[in-house]
């Protein structure tokens, strides 16, 4: 009967203890055990100490251990560095702060590559539940011998979610030859979503078309119209100008000349310059008096408007006899050139050389009588010159 009692106490006392024992084991499993970045590197620590005795280990933690604990959701991985030689890294936001649905864009730079083969993050890699990646696009800069110099990565991204959201999950690998080095950013990157309400469209007034109809036209909306029509105006009195003018065979642009020289110097310069020639000295006499004479044909065209190359000696001394300016003079001084020069084209005559110079003679001072004549006769022309 004793022996019972005893069995019976020592099994009380057993119970109690394993259910002591589950309490402490089910206490210590709230607390969060999942390693942190920065106590990754000691791993080899931890698996150490899971080799020790289960009795120290239902030892319940400090408040130091608690308090060093990380935050939920935490997930375990190595701090990765910025930079592997000349390599660089580096990431920015074109804006920090954008309301829900808004985009805005990520770039991811990598420099000093020297030809090196990296790895950027694809937009189904940089997407969580709170940033979604929508499209990925790469600028190559090369250096002087071809090689990539700079990948520059330029990520669209958005947001539907209000808050504060990082994005940590950056991570760029490089090809060293042998392995793989992983890089990310040193800063870290926060996007902040604004939430915008929804608007109360039950409050919205509509209005009528009348309300819009009966508006005061303003000074711009009527001088616009306005303008706009003489522009029209204006181009369609040109193309019928042009049209016109075209038609009539016309310059449609005019430009300014100089002031014209008067018929008279005009012919004196042109009798000058044909006795410089010395043609009759070159045994080309026809053609010294057929220039001579269709000079001063030229001349009594400009003066008096006698189509003079167009008609024989008697219908120019005819046509001459019937101006103004006719004298006694002027007319047997023309005269005597016409006669001269038919009978060298015509009858072949061979002048003597006194007989050329007389020739010139006589149109110079055809012409210089002529124009005296008509300075006499028209006075008042002469002072508006």
């Amino acid at each position: 009967m004793k022996n019972n009692a005893k069995i019976f106490i020592f099994c009380l006392f057993a119970t109690l203890a394993c259910a002591a024992a589950a309490q402490s084991d089910d206490g210590k499993g709230l607390v969060d055990r999942r390693v942190t970045l920065q106590d990754y590197e000691s791993a080899a620590a931890q698996k150490a100490q899971q080799s020790q005795p289960k009795a120290r280990q239902n030892q319940q933690p400090d408040a130091s251990s608690k308090q060093a604990a990380p935050a939920a959701d935490t997930v375990a991985r190595p701090a990765l560095p910025s930079s592997f030689g000349k390599i660089q890294i580096s990431a920015h936001l074109d804006a920090d702060s954008i309301t829900i649905g808004d985009q805005t864009t990520l770039h991811i730079v990598a420099s000093g590559l020297d030809g090196r083969k990296i790895s950027l993050p694809l937009p189904e890699k940089l997407t969580s539940p709170v940033i979604e990646a929508l499209e990925s696009v790469n600028d190559t800069t090369r250096g002087a011998d071809g090689s990539i110099a700079s990948i520059e990565q330029k990520v669209t991204i958005t947001s539907f979610d209000a808050g504060r959201h990082y994005i940590n999950n950056i991570v760029v690998g490089v090809d060293d030859g042998k392995s793989v080095v992983l890089l990310a950013p040193a800063d870290t990157l926060s996007l902040t979503v604004a939430y915008v309400a929804d608007a109360d469209t039950t409050k919205c007034e509509v209005k009528a078309d009348a309300d819009y109809i009966n508006e005061p036209l303003t000074f711009w909306e009527i001088s616009r119209w306005i303008v706009l029509a003489l522009v029209v105006a204006i181009l369609v009195a040109a193309i019928v100008w042009i049209a016109k003018r075209r038609k009539e065979h016309k310059p449609i642009i005019v430009l300014p000349g100089a002031k014209p020289i008067p018929a008279d110097k005009r012919a004196l310069k042109e009798l000058e310059a044909l006795r410089r020639k010395e043609l009759w000295q070159k045994g080309r006499i026809k053609k010294y008096y057929t220039d001579t004479t269709d000079i001063i044909r030229r001349f009594l065209h400009n003066m008096y408007g006698i189509s003079a190359s167009e008609m024989t000696t008697r219908q120019t001394l005819k046509a001459f006899h019937g101006i103004a300016d006719w004298s006694e003079e002027s007319d047997t001084l023309l005269r005597q050139l016409l006669q001269k020069a038919d009978m060298v084209k015509f009858a072949k005559m061979e002048p003597e050389a006194y007989e050329h110079d007389e020739a010139m003679q006589n149109a110079i001072d055809f012409v210089r009588k002529v124009a005296e004549t008509h300075r006499i006769n028209n006075p008042e022309k002469e002072g508006e010159k």
